[in-house]
């Protein structure tokens, strides 16, 4: 029998959740989760520490509250999963 697609997307969801456990994100929030992505994306791509202008104007995040995205900032911050890069006010970031 060969396997449907929504089987085969359940099953991707599966290890996405297993591999979000393993990696201790799985307790982050939807905004939290779109930040994170977001200064992936954009670390990926240059290997190098973004900045606020590049976070806002990422598509996951320019459609979310400022306060909401510096609350983000802030909490994967103490998660360990972000670092700020530079000076206190620089606004680079960079995967922690």
């Amino acid at each position: 029998m060969e396997e449907t697609q929504p089987l085969r997307f359940a099953r991707l969801l599966q290890v996405v959740r297993s591999m979000e456990a393993d990696l201790g994100i799985r307790a982050l929030n939807k905004s939290e989760k779109m930040l994170f992505t977001c200064v992936g994306d954009l670390c990926l791509s240059t290997d190098r520490a973004v900045n606020l202008t590049e976070i806002f104007a990422h598509v996951d995040v320019k459609t979310m509250p400022q306060a909401t995205v510096y609350k983000c900032l802030r909490d994967l911050r103490e998660k360990g999963l972000l670092a700020h890069v530079g000076k206190r006010g620089s606004g680079l970031y960079r995967l922690g």
